[in-house]
């Protein structure tokens, strides 16, 4: 599996039906998505111990031609990548872990310009792409691809500018002896 995908169904819940009783004894508790309603069923003893399991691990709901459907963190999951329990558990805490780091920098950002310090963001992927590109992947002063770090020519704490055109390819050692020399 070279690139597994886990996809959130945002309008998937788990949903009682109304009674009837062919629900009596096939189940009354299904997948609901949108205004869709799958065929899988689940009596209420199955619901209440998957409702309690999907805290810590993925429930494995069902498969559907080539989806698999799993219940974890509240959150209704497919895939079609055949993984397993333990895949979809380290995916969905790797998204929580970024979407916290992501929150935690976003809030220490607005403490920082709050606070009136200078915040700095971190350079876009295209600009890192075409500084990288334009240096030959390497340091524009030694030559080394060891430790690459892009530097600001001209630093943004006295104005300089993110752009490809003020951004440089800079071994560790050289940044530290160009900001030695600031």
């Amino acid at each position: 599996m070279l690139c597994a995908v886990l996809r959130a169904d945002k309008k998937a819940e788990i949903v009682a039906l109304p009674w009837t009783v062919l629900r009596l004894f096939h189940g009354r508790y299904a997948l609901q998505s949108g205004k869709r309603i799958f065929d899988a069923r689940w009596k209420k003893p199955w619901f209440e111990a998957a409702r309690a399991r999907q805290k810590d691990e993925p429930v494995d709901l069902f498969t559907l031609e080539e989806r698999s459907y799993w219940w974890f963190h509240d959150c209704i999951y497919w895939d079609d990548d055949e993984l397993s329990g333990d895949d979809v558990k380290a995916l969905v805490l790797q998204r929580e872990r970024t979407a916290a780091q992501k929150l935690q920098t976003a809030h220490s950002l607005m403490r920082a310009e709050e606070d009136g310090r200078p915040t700095r963001t971190p350079v876009p992927v295209e600009i890192r792409r075409a500084v990288f590109e334009r240096d030959g992947g390497k340091c524009v002063e030694c030559g080394s691809s060891f430790d690459l770090q892009y530097d600001h020519v001209l630093p943004v704490a006295l104005g300089g500018a993110t752009t490809v055109e003020n951004l440089q390819l800079l071994c560790a050692d050289c940044n530290q002896r160009k900001s030695d020399s600031l």
